[in-house]
């Protein structure tokens, strides 16, 4: 029997959720009520108010739900083996797994990080990627010991990111998560080799 109902409860908060991204995507969060959360997802307020406080608290659990994939896909990114990849010319699958993560997840996130969703979304995912994978990736840099340089590189590589993110979540029918990948690969390719352009 709990395990029925478990699966009943599941069940209920995607349909919740499911909604919930829609009227968000298409009103703004601002507009959006329990009641019309209710409505779309022909349930009663009550039953809502059994899964969630409010709206605000529905956004929070969908955003760390989302950061925690997010954080558990980045942490599986290891600096040597990045670079070595990128250095072989090969895709590295920790980078193709983050792009199919946004793919599962287009509809979320577009809605959240859109103009009508929540902008301190953005700070959060820029957040998790400066935590979890940059810190990583600039410690061994000799420069990392200047505080304004390593708070200035948080600020430029997590704006390169998310822009890269978000332009194609504008566009996700355009490019498929292996297409994205290579396209990723050859910027930081490019990065990598502008010195060489200069000499």
């Amino acid at each position: 029997m709990g395990s029925i109902h478990e699966d009943m409860v599941y069940k209920t908060k995607l349909q919740i959720q499911h909604h919930f991204i829609a009227l968000v995507e298409a009103e703004g969060f601002s507009h959006v009520t329990v009641k019309k959360i209710a409505e779309r997802a022909n349930i009663n307020r009550g039953t809502f108010y059994l899964h969630y406080t409010d709206k605000y608290e529905l956004m929070d659990h969908l955003q760390q739900k989302l950061l925690n994939e997010l954080q558990t896909r980045i942490t599986a990114i290891l600096p040597k083996e990045a670079f070595l990849a990128l250095h072989q010319q090969q895709l590295y699958p920790p980078f193709v797994a983050i792009f199919q993560f946004i793919s599962e997840h287009a509809h979320a996130l577009r809605a959240i990080l859109g103009d009508q969703g929540d902008p301190s979304f953005a700070k959060k995912i820029k957040r998790v990627f400066g935590e979890v994978l940059l810190e990583r990736l600039i410690s061994q840099h000799p420069a990392v010991k200047d505080e304004a340089f390593r708070k200035y590189m948080h600020a430029f590589m997590t704006s390169a990111i998310l822009g890269v993110i978000q332009e194609w979540l504008e566009n996700c029918d355009g490019q498929t998560v292996e297409e994205m990948a290579k396209i990723h690969f050859q910027i930081l390719n490019f990065i990598s080799q502008v010195r060489t352009f200069v000499q």
